[in-house]
Order: C-alpha cells, then structure tokens, then sequence
C-alpha cells in the first residue's frame, strides 16, 4: 500500500504531466473567467478605479488591493491558450477582448487624473530606462506568467494566483498612463508604457511556454467546441 502511494504521489509531483480532463477543465475555466459580462467589466472597473485613486494618493497597499481585484489577467492566458492551440480566430477574437479591457484601465487612469489632479509627476515605478530594466521587467513578468498558468491547470497550487496577481504588474502602469496624459507628462507616458509592455510580454510568453510544455494543442477541438457553446449562451 504504501509503494502505491509513494507512485501516486510521484506522478501528482511531475507538472509537467496532465490529464486530459484537466487540459478541458482548464480551457473551460478559463473562457468561462473571460466571459465578456457584467461582472467582468464591473470588477474590470472598480479595480481601475481602485488603482487609479491609489496611485493619485501615493499609496501602495490601496494599489495593490485593486491589482488583486481585477480579473484581466485571464483573458490575457487565454491568448497564450489560443496561439498554443494554432486557433487564429479565438485569439483574434480573445486579443480584442483584452484590448477593450485594457481601454478601460486607461481611462480609468485618464478620467481620475483629470477630475483629481496630479501633485507633480505621477510615478509608482523608480524611472530606469536602461536595458537592464527592460530585461528585469521581462523576466519577472515571464515568471508571473508561468506560475499563474501553472496554478490553473494544477489546482494544488491555485492559492498562489492573488499573489501572482500583485506580481503581474500591468494595472498600474496602463493606468499611470492615463494619468500621464491627464498633465500631460511626456516622460511619464513614454516610461510606463514602457513597462506596461515589456510586462504584457513577459506575461504571454511565460504562459505559451506552460501551454506548450503540457502539449495544450491536443485539445484544440475541445476548445472550439467551449467556445461555440458560450457564443450560444
């Protein structure tokens, strides 16, 4: 009994082994998550709100409670799912979907910095615009993006995602963006954009590595079926 259990136990230890039932469960998961709704764009916009007034007043732990309130962080792996999977129209269809998300955090930025005012620059991140920071970005964001992709497939580990959701930095600067264009900061946009992209990116690749190591594109018919289902709905 005990030789049974210690073969159990190192089969659920390899994580880069998944049964079908949780590649289905994790496409399903996760369309469902990024369904285009009322309370998507209700959480969307009450975290936007949430982290444009925290950065407005220099606070850190009111930004970081909005960053654990927004759900865009899932569309965001639906893409990687998608070009994992060779379907080009989901991931078409998915990135318009997370570009109007997106939207909606800038102007959140935007619309708070017009009504509020700025006290000098807005800033959250240190200004560096060197390579190395551009890298370091990446990197922290590749990881981020492995890890939440993993924590949806192995359900053992899913008490890591509002933790992964503080380390996916993408709120934040989208919205001090909007707030760079509300004084008009040059620098200010330019820089956190900057970083907004080099997040975004280290974001989708971290999470097509996950999907590509669990051989996800097995399950392509699964997901078009998924996704013709909740077209219906």
């Amino acid at each position: 009994m005990s030789k049974n259990k210690k073969k159990k136990n190192k089969k659920d230890d390899d994580i880069l082994k998944v049964k079908k039932s949780e590649q289905y469960r994790t496409a399903e998961e996760l369309m469902e998550k990024s369904e285009p709704n009322r309370a998507y764009y209700t959480l969307l916009i009450l975290s936007s709100i949430i982290v444009a007034a925290g950065l407005i007043v220099e606070n850190a732990a009111v930004v970081i409670g909005g960053m654990m309130v927004t759900p865009v962080l899932t569309p965001i792996l639906l893409i990687s799912l998608g070009v994992s999977v060779g379907d080009i129209s989901f991931t078409k269809k998915t990135a318009i979907f997370v570009l109007k998300s997106l939207a909606v955090v800038f102007l959140g930025g935007l619309i708070l910095g017009i009504l509020f005012g700025m006290d000098g620059k807005p800033t959250f991140f240190p200004l560096d615009n060197s390579l190395r920071g551009a890298v370091l970005y990446f990197i922290g964001a590749l990881a981020a993006g492995f890890s939440a992709t993993l924590a949806w497939v192995r359900k053992q580990i899913n008490e890591i995602l509002p933790g992964i959701a503080v380390a996916v930095a993408l709120v934040p600067p989208l919205a001090l963006v909007g707030l760079g264009f509300s004084v008009l900061e040059i620098e200010v946009i330019r820089y956190n954009f900057f970083v907004f992209f080099f997040n975004l990116l280290g974001v989708l690749v971290g999470s097509l590595l996950v999907f590509s190591l669990l051989k996800f594109y097995k399950i392509e018919s699964k997901i078009e079926e998924s996704e013709d289902s909740l077209d219906k709905e």
